[in-house]
């Protein structure tokens, strides 16, 4: 079992989690290995929080890594994500419109580099007009050599009325994967799987902001076949993130 979202680090937004912390948590529920994305650190600036999770994740080889960079920044968010791969060894690539404060389809000159290198890129979904289904829709489609991997089911479900929108936009956009945190219509990620196929459904918790434990017992208790499940909880994430 991998967890294909995990943050970890001190979080100007009150989140403290070690890496050592988080490969403990991952043994005691049964998960193999972490895809980690750094925390927006309390100083704002992140190269440095990049570069802090490299170092403390060194020595634990169950956890790898994304580079996780600001497209407010222009080419110096392009050039860290080529730092990120080429110094850093990271795997993909993670954006957070919410914490960073920006459009998803600002982001086309990050994810277009990201498609060049053969690097999927995961998306914090479901922002309120900053990454929203439709508009990760859009940028699906003008990159179409991309792989996006979307939080969540591709939105933040209150109302249940973004499922429409996530699930047009699965249809239409081949390149589009959901991770299966904080969805709570266990129909919702079971039907994605029987009706667009079970490569496009990873387990994730995106812990600390979601539940780990809860998020393993939600993908554990879907109905699924085995060939699907093993997909859905391990072998997706192999793909994708080598």
């Amino acid at each position: 079992m991998i967890d294909s979202l995990v943050i970890l680090g001190d979080s100007l937004f009150g989140s403290r989690v070690s890496v050592d912390d988080a490969v403990a948590d991952a043994e005691r529920l049964g998960i193999d290995g972490i895809v980690a994305a750094p925390a927006r650190g309390r100083d704002y600036v992140l190269p440095a929080a990049n570069t802090r999770l490299a170092e403390e994740a060194a020595a634990q080889p169950a956890v790898r890594r994304l580079v996780r960079v600001d497209p407010n920044q222009g080419q110096a968010a392009v050039a860290e994500l080529h730092r990120g791969i080429d110094e850093l060894g990271c795997i993909g690539v993670f954006l957070n419109p919410d914490e960073e404060v920006f459009r998803i389809q600002d982001a086309e000159p990050v994810v277009r580099v990201a498609a060049e290198r053969g690097l999927p890129v995961v998306i914090a979904a479901g922002v309120p007009l900053r990454s929203e289904p439709l508009q990760i829709l859009e940028l699906a489609q003008r990159v179409p050599r991309s792989q996006l991997v979307l939080t969540s089911g591709g939105q933040i479900n209150i109302s249940g009325l973004s499922m429409v929108d996530a699930w047009a936009a699965l249809e239409q956009a081949p390149n589009l994967a959901v991770l299966s945190n904080g969805e709570y219509r266990q129909d919702f990620l079971e039907r994605i799987v029987r009706d667009l196929g079970a490569e496009r459904l990873l387990f994730a918790s995106f812990a600390p902001y979601y539940e780990q434990a809860f998020e393993v017992t939600r993908i554990r208790s879907a109905r699924f076949s085995v060939i699907e499940r093993d997909l859905v909880m391990e072998g997706n994430a192999r793909r994708l993130f080598g």
